[in-house]
């Protein structure tokens, strides 16, 4: 084998190589590109999960302050 041959078996192996890496790499980027985009449509549903769960404490407080005078023994 020349190495002229041998070059050129190489570049096209690193061709092949390079293009697997960009394949690989842009389905890694439509997977990152998709979980952005629910973490960006979860935001407002994490709002809304802590404005319940502040109020729904803010209203166990005062039921816990009041049940010795609701509940008489």
């Amino acid at each position: 084998m020349s190495i002229e041959s041998d070059t050129r078996d190489r570049v096209i192996r690193m061709e092949a190589d390079l293009l697997n890496l960009r394949n690989d790499f842009d389905e890694a980027n439509q997977k990152i590109t998709a979980m952005h985009e629910l973490l960006q449509q979860a935001k407002g549903v994490r709002w809304l999960i802590i404005i319940m769960a502040t109020i729904g404490g803010f209203i166990a407080s005062k039921v816990g302050s009041l049940l010795p005078w609701l509940v008489k023994p």
